[in-house]
């Protein structure tokens, strides 16, 4: 059966050349190839191009202001090939990627589709802290229910094509838009172990804040995940009611509910940090619970921007 690789990417000069690379050096090739650019200007499509050259598979497509759901819905409808595979640059493949994708959906004929976890590869201690708060470790994932990220994931077209495609209309949130679509209409997805890819965290705490703002606008634009959205402004206001509480029992109580509420990520902290030669677990610790702290704060102003967007609509 043959598979298509589709992807789209904008002002991603740096990863572009290696983006391309890891494609042409799978261990299955894939039948076709093709990356819009959603209108770069740092010099994308340009590495693009030199990196796909001599090589008929690829197909590079410019299309200026689309967003990520039009941009990879116009690589879609280049290809013809019944397994589509979306990926993202910027990420960390293994050469069996793609294999292991296809290889999976072939044992499970009425799979809709295979992924891949997308998993957190610091290179430095901030980066260490911030992908134990960000990105759970794959001991700690339930494939059952886990959302397949467009950074890794096959599809066959005959889904894609079901549901109607990525929601074009969606500015972030498209990936999880299309999971949600897919399980509602009865199909599902199989993890592909092979398939797992790595990603550096943001280096920085605004891009980190500006990145879950805009994830949780899109969660807001289009009316996804409101029961945890709405937990997480109870449990902030839970929290400030016992901070201002004057009785000093209630700072204990605080303090344990917080200690529950961080665990889970301050014990990723030690394997985010062995994963990063340069990472120092005590320093990543420390800063752990500020970041999720910005995190939160991201999510819910995000949520807020994104659902006053809809209720407008």
């Amino acid at each position: 059966m043959t598979v298509a690789v589709c992807a789209t990417v904008r002002n991603e000069a740096a990863d572009a050349a290696t983006l391309v690379a890891s494609l042409r050096e799978q261990s299955l090739a894939a039948d076709e190839i093709v990356i819009t650019d959603g209108g770069s200007t740092d010099g994308t499509f340009e590495a693009l191009r030199a990196a796909a050259a001599g090589d008929a598979r690829i197909t590079l497509l410019r299309a200026p202001g689309t967003n990520i759901a039009a941009g990879r819905n116009r690589a879609i409808a280049a290809t013809e090939a019944p397994l589509v595979a979306v990926t993202d640059a910027g990420l960390q493949r293994s050469p069996h990627w793609l294999e292991s994708l296809v290889a999976t959906v072939e044992r499970e004929p009425l799979a809709a589709g295979s992924y891949g976890y997308i998993l957190a590869a610091p290179a430095t201690t901030f980066e260490a802290a911030l992908g134990a708060v960000a990105l759970p470790l794959a001991s700690q994932i339930d494939p059952g229910g886990y959302p397949p990220s467009s950074g890794s994931a096959l599809f066959r077209r005959a889904w894609l094509q079901r549901v109607g495609g990525y929601p074009e209309w969606l500015a972030h949130g498209e990936d999880l838009w299309l999971d949600r679509e897919i399980w509602r209409a009865g199909g599902w997805f199989r993890h592909a172990p092979g398939a797992d890819v790595g990603i550096r965290p943001r280096s920085t705490v605004s891009a980190f804040f500006r990145q879950y703002f805009l994830y949780a606008a899109g969660d807001g634009h289009a009316g996804m995940l409101q029961p945890r959205h709405a937990l997480r402004y109870g449990a902030y206001a839970l929290g400030l009611a016992l901070l201002l509480a004057p009785a000093p029992a209630s700072r204990i109580v605080l303090a344990l509910l917080a200690g529950v509420y961080l665990g889970r990520c301050m014990r990723r902290v030690p394997a985010m940090a062995r994963d990063s030669d340069a990472a120092d677990p005590s320093i990543a610790a420390a800063f752990a619970p500020f970041l999720r702290i910005v995190g939160d704060v991201a999510k819910m102003t995000g949520f807020a921007a994104g659902l006053s967007r809809r209720l407008r609509r």
